[in-house]
Order: structure tokens, then C-alpha cells, then sequence
């Protein structure tokens, strides 16, 4: 009786407020540009954004071409303009700490342009810069006014050879000696050297080195330690080992060197001590109880990084979404007739597969600016790790899934390298891997979401049902009654699987990662919803409501056999969704160009006209 009132109570649905309104019209074919701007940009960043896209437009650096490069040569180019960079002042090595919205906002307008500048100038300030930052104190000020200009490279030395994700488990030491009152820095097994350290096998005058710090045989955990790797004129140092990592599926702009560490000695002070230090005499002191708190410490601050590289995924699909929108409006194929060819943009099947991620794109980007409001807080909500977690996995994933959309979109052209989007597809790869595995990114999120306390509120069941499928899925709040049971029941469904397990805790939770994975993006989709709705009701610029419903049907359609098979959506409503989300990407194709002139994408980013059609122009 319950289910019967639900379905007869969401069938009695009206078409309800304004924001829903404009669903069911025509969208306006002139939208504000600016206002439209200012959204995407974020009001904290669009200025710092605007300062960037104005260099990179004007700078000789970026004019250069690197399509074709050697690898040394490409090497150079890269550390040249990042040196341009930052000697502009656009950005600063504080900012990851005290200005992350100009910080956040330079990484993805670099990210326009090319994915290697913003990798390793990321190196630089995010994670080498956020170790002196967050993990330093006044001693390791000395470091911040060269790095601030590049005058001294930094770089982050945590990943091995035998350990990526499972960062307790790495195997490099930090032996104490109190009679130098050095700490000994060692390599002490093949899989214990250093791997895959952007920036370190050229460039690098120092690297933050996570190592197990021992004291007189006891083992205290994971600490991080800076050690040089290069003398003034550029020489590594004696017991330091760097060999290339090698050519690469991409950003081989980027000198990712192997180091091993033979018994390296540093002096005491380079301890990165804000939470642990060691004394002259070898007293170990800590804030903290036990060495897993200790670590978890150490590694909070890199959070930011997982919010950064979702600004690199943004930057690039959005230049390789501009060039195969553009792209499209040029190129010609088919028509009523022979002599009438029309634009590929004109084709249903174009618009599904451009405009469908141009709408996730955006909403995945105005989630970014609530989680870079956080992370700007004096005190972050306890979210904030789950979140860019996942958030830095679904990204990623959207961004590699729709690089190969945008080149398969430009047909053949798109596989040129003039083209541009091959490089950024191969430089965009690696993302799913580094700053954590994206598999391992949804576990995390997903253990987050087991473990808050189960909500006493029952939501109510929704399912949908009825002749007219568009009033029921153009409504907002049905939408987020989907999402909200979709979580509740995925949630629900892993608990049981894990506790039914009559294997060990470990093992349980093993078993179940598939399901941890359904269950992190039910919860992100839920997330970027809602706060897509919030930003609706503050700023309605068009065409957002529509951007949102597009987004959402999508979604729903990506899972529409576990929506139909759990009685949430019938059958007949189902069938509608592929024709709803087509008319949506339609409507949505009438302001694609003004969406794209909203990006404000400078054009060296982009490839000329002339090289998107060989020989036409």
C-alpha cells in the first residue's frame, strides 16, 4: 500500500517550479556569455584565471610548437615555459596553503594548453611545495623564496618500485645517528627505490623522500625528509643513483627518474617536523599516539592534490571538447543531398556524444569549486578526503572515457597530432593511476560511506511510473529521490555482503570492491547532483537547468538496468530516456558554441582551423 501511494503521489506531480519550467521550452539561442563565464570560472578564481589565459596567449614560450619533439628536446621546452611561469608571478609555492582558489585556477588554464607544464609545475608546488608547506615549520622556510621562481626545482619522492598505493608499506629508511646527529637515508632492496619522481631525473635540485623513520631499531612509521639531489652547477650528489624512467605513453615532457639512495646522510633539521621530531640525542617526540595516526597526519595535506588533478582532467577535455565542437560545425559529410552536405554537428549522433560530456564537464567543475571552498576553510568538514577522492577517480575517468569521444568525433583529422587531442589523450592517461589508483580512490570513499552513522530519517521509495515520462524525469526533485534510494540501496546491498562474509574482515571487504565501486559512484552522482541543484536555485544562468537535467538522464541511463530491475524506474518510463536525453543534447547544441566562448580558451591551445581540415583553408 505504501509503494501504491508513493507511485500515485509522484504520478500527481506537477511541473512545479521555474527551474523545471525551462526544461519543457526551446532553449534561448543567446545566452550571457559572461555571467556564463563567471560560473564556470568561479568568482574566487576567474580573475587569477584571466591573469593566466592573458600570459599564455602573449608569452613566446607558448608559442612554440613541441608536436614532433624529441624527448630531450621537449624536456627542455617544458622546464622553460614552467620557468616563464613562474617567474610571471601568477603563482605562488605558498598558494597550495594560503591561496588554493589562484592556485586551483592556474593549474587548469595550463591545463589548456598542455598537461605536461601543469604535471610538473604541480610537482613543484602541490607536492613538494605542500610537504615544506604543510609539513614543514620555520626551519624549512629557507627553501621557499628560489623555489618560488624555479631557481630550485623541487620534487616528491614517495611511490617505489614495489609500492604505489599502499604507501605504509614502502621500504626506504631513515636511520638516526646521534653521534653527526644525521638521519641516514637508504635504499635497502631493489623495490625500495624511488619511482616514477617527476621532475628528478633532469632537473630536480631537491625531493621530499618518504622514508621509514628507525631510532635505535624501533621503527616509528612513515616520515617525509628533504634531501638534495644536486649541487650548484647541477651534479647529482655522491650515493644518489637517478636513472630515466624512459619513454612513456605520454607527458614525456616530463623527466620521471629511478632513484636509489646509498646511505645518504642529511643534517637532523630536514625532518619535516610540524607533527614529529627527533631531538640531538635521538628522543623520538610526536603529537600523536601511534605511528598510523602519525601517518595519516603526514598524509592529509595531499588531498589538495587530488582536487588539482581534476583541474588538469578540466583543462584538457575542455580544449579537446572546443576542438571537436569546432571541428564539427566545419566539417561536412552526408545531406539530403549530394550537393547539400551538411555539418557534422547536424547529426543526432554527433550531438549525443559532444554534448552529453560537455554537460558533465561542467557540473563535475562547479563540484571542484565547492570542494576548493573547503579545502580553503580553517576547519575542512571530515568529507573532505572521501570526496576529492572520489571525485579525482570519476573525473579522471570522464576525462579518458571522452579524450577518445572527442577524437573519434573528429574522424580522421583526429588522429593527427596537429589536431591536438592525441597528446592530450596520452598525456591524460596516467591520471587514473597517480595520486592514487582510482579503484583504490572509490574503496576509500567507500569505507568513508560505511562507516558514518546509519540515518535514522527512511527516505521514502520512489518509482516511476506513467504515460507521460517526461513530466516525471523533467522534475528535479524525483531526479534526486533516484539518486538518493540508488545510494541508500547500494549501500545497503554492500553491508550485507560484507557481513554475511564468513571470511576475515579484510578479506569480506576484499570481496566486495566491485560493489565499493558501484557504491562511490552512486554517491558521487548523487553529490555533484545536488550541489548542481544548489547552485541552480543561487545563480539560474542559462542554460544550466538544462546542462543538469541532460547531466542526470545520462546517469540514469548508464544504470538503467539496475533502476528497472529494483522497481525505481518502470519499464515505459525507461523507454523514454534515450529520446529525452536526445532532445536535451539538441537543444543544448543551439548554445554550444557560446558555452565553448565561455571557456575563453586561448588560442594557442587550440589547433588553427587550417590544421583541423588539412588543406581546406
Amino acid at each position: 500500500m505504501k509503494e501504491i501511494k508513493n507511485h500515485l503521489e509522484v504520478n500527481n506531480n506537477e511541473k512545479s517550479n521555474s527551474l523545471e519550467s525551462e526544461l519543457f521550452r526551446p532553449i534561448q539561442e543567446n545566452i550571457n556569455i559572461q555571467d556564463f563565464k563567471v560560473l564556470v570560472d568561479s568568482v574566487e578564481a576567474h580573475k587569477y584565471k584571466d591573469a593566466a589565459r592573458a600570459f599564455i596567449r602573449t608569452n613566446p614560450k607558448f608559442k612554440e610548437n613541441f608536436i614532433g619533439l624529441d624527448m630531450s628536446s621537449y624536456r627542455q621546452l617544458v622546464l622553460e615555459q614552467c620557468e616563464e611561469f613562474a617567474k610571471s608571478g601568477l603563482v605562488h609555492f605558498t598558494d597550495i596553503k594560503q591561496n588554493i582558489f589562484r592556485y586551483a585556477g592556474i593549474v587548469e588554464m595550463l591545463a589548456l594548453f598542455n598537461n605536461n607544464i601543469c604535471t610538473k609545475l604541480g610537482v613543484h608546488f602541490t607536492l613538494f611545495g605542500g610537504t615544506i608547506m604543510f609539513l614543514g615549520t620555520e626551519r624549512h622556510q629557507k627553501y621557499i623564496e628560489d623555489a618560488n621562481t624555479l631557481k630550485t626545482v623541487g620534487c616528491f619522492s614517495m611511490t617505489e618500485i614495489g609500492h604505489g598505493s599502499n604507501v605504509r608499506g614502502i621500504e626506504t629508511t631513515a636511520h638516526y645517528d646521534p653521534s653527526t646527529k644525521e638521519f641516514i637515508i637508504n635504499s635497502p632492496t631493489p623495490t625500495s627505490q624511488k619511482f616514477w619522481i617527476g621532475g628528478s631525473y633532469l632537473h630536480a635540485t631537491y625531493t621530499t623522500v618518504f622514508a621509514n623513520l628507525i631510532i635505535k631499531g624501533v621503527n616509528h612509521g612513515v616520515h617525509a625528509f628533504v634531501v638534495t639531489l644536486r649541487d650548484k652547477n647541477g651534479n647529482v650528489l655522491p650515493k644518489i643513483t637517478i636513472k630515466d624512467c624512459g619513454h612513456k605513453l605520454g607527458l614525456n615532457g616530463i623527466d620521471n627518474g629511478q632513484l636509489k639512495f646509498d646511505h645518504v646522510r642529511i643534517p637532523r633539521e630536514n625532518l619535516l617536523n610540524k607533527y614529529s621530531d627527533v631531538t640531538e640525542d635521538g628522543t623520538y617526540k610526536s603529537q600523536f599516539s601511534s605511528p598510523i595516526k602519525n601517518f595519516a597526519a603526514t598524509m592529509a595535506p595531499f588531498i589538495a592534490g587530488r582536487m588539482a588533478i581534476t583541474k588538469g582532467c578540466s583543462g584538457a577535455l575542455k580544449t579537446s571538447l572546443a576542438i571537436a565542437i569546432d571541428f564539427s560545425y566545419v566539417r561536412k559529410q552526408f545531406g539530403p543531398t549530394l550537393e547539400n552536405e551538411q555539418p557534422l554537428i547536424t547529426l543526432s549522433s554527433q550531438q549525443r556524444r559532444l554534448m552529453a560530456p560537455l554537460a558533465r564537464t561542467i557540473l563535475f567543475d562547479l563540484y571542484v569549486q565547492r570542494l576548493t571552498r573547503e579545502l580553503a576553510q580553517p576547519k575542512q568538514p571530515i568529507s573532505i578526503h572521501a570526496h576529492c577522492s572520489g571525485i579525482k577517480a570519476i573525473y579522471s575517468w570522464h576525462c579518458v572515457q571522452n579524450l577518445q569521444v572527442c577524437r573519434e568525433a573528429c574522424g580522421g583529422q583526429g588522429y593527427r597530432s596537429a589536431n591536438r587531442i592525441a597528446e592530450f589523450k596520452n598525456d591524460c592517461d596516467i591520471i587514473c593511476t597517480y595520486e592514487g589508483d582510482n579503484t583504490v580512490l572509490m574503496q576509500q570513499l567507500a569505507k568513508y560511506l560505511l562507516a558514518l552513522p546509519e540515518s535514522k530519517v527512511q527516505q521514502p521509495t520512489i518509482y516511476l511510473d506513467g504515460d507521460d515520462a517526461k513530466s516525471l524525469l523533467f522534475n528535479f526533485e524525483n531526479i534526486k529521490r533516484l539518486f538518493d534510494q540508488r545510494e541508500q540501496m547500494r549501500l545497503k546491498e554492500l553491508k550485507q555482503i560484507i557481513s554475511n562474509s564468513k571470511e576475515s574482515s579484510y578479506n569480506a571487504f576484499n570481496n566486495a570492491i566491485p560493489w565499493s565501486v558501484k557504491l562511490g559512484y552512486a554517491h558521487m552522482n548523487k553529490i555533484v547532483f545536488d550541489h548542481a541543484i544548489t547552485t541552480l536555485k543561487e545563480n539560474n544562468v542559462k542554460p544550466l537547468a538544462h546542462l543538469i537535467m541532460l547531466d542526470s538522464l545520462v546517469t540514469i541511463e548508464e544504470d538503467l538496468g539496475w533502476f528497472v530491475t529494483n522497481h525505481l524506474i518502470s519499464s515505459n518510463v525507461a523507454k523514454a530516456i534515450p529520446f529525452l536525453i536526445q532532445d536535451l543534447c539538441s537543444e543544448v547544441t543551439k548554445v554550444s558554441r557560446q558555452i565553448l566562448e565561455s571557456f575563453d580558451i586561448p588560442e594557442n591551445c587550440k589547433a588553427p582551423s587550417k590544421d583541423l581540415i588539412s588543406d581546406l583553408f
